[in-house]
């Protein structure tokens, strides 16, 4: 049964193995480590689900980890700020009329860069 689980298994492991060579590696990049990570090889051959074990940290490093993933969260943020927006069908936009007056308008279709929009009411000043 065991050799059995260890061949369904086989991936999961591989990953895992993947997986936690990954966060060394990304830790020691960012100028710290977890002390004691490993697998939990024991847990994959009894039940089927293989863990990784993070181990215990002091304090010190759990901090410099809360450091680095805030850094990253942040970065994506960024980046994800940068991206172009695209208003979905449905939404509604303020266009800007010649004299800097705000139109309401409802997407009435987009596909790709190119939004159609209706107007409801022109309004002149």
């Amino acid at each position: 049964m065991a050799s059995m689980l260890r061949k369904i298994t086989a991936e999961d492991r591989r990953e895992a193995a993947d997986a936690l060579d990954d966060l060394k590696a990304t830790l020691a990049y960012a100028g710290t480590q977890l002390p004691s990570p490993g697998i939990d090889w024991a847990c994959a051959s009894v039940t089927g689900i293989v863990l990784i074990d993070l181990g215990a940290a002091p304090t010190s490093v759990v901090v410099q980890i809360v450091d680095v993933l805030r850094a990253g969260v942040r970065a994506r943020r960024e980046q994800a700020d940068q991206q172009p927006w695209h208003p979905s069908v449905g939404a509604t936009v303020t266009l800007n009329a010649p004299g800097g007056v705000p139109l309401a308008a409802k997407v009435v279709g987009a596909n790709g860069k190119l939004v159609t929009v209706r107007l409801d009411s022109w309004l002149t000043p």
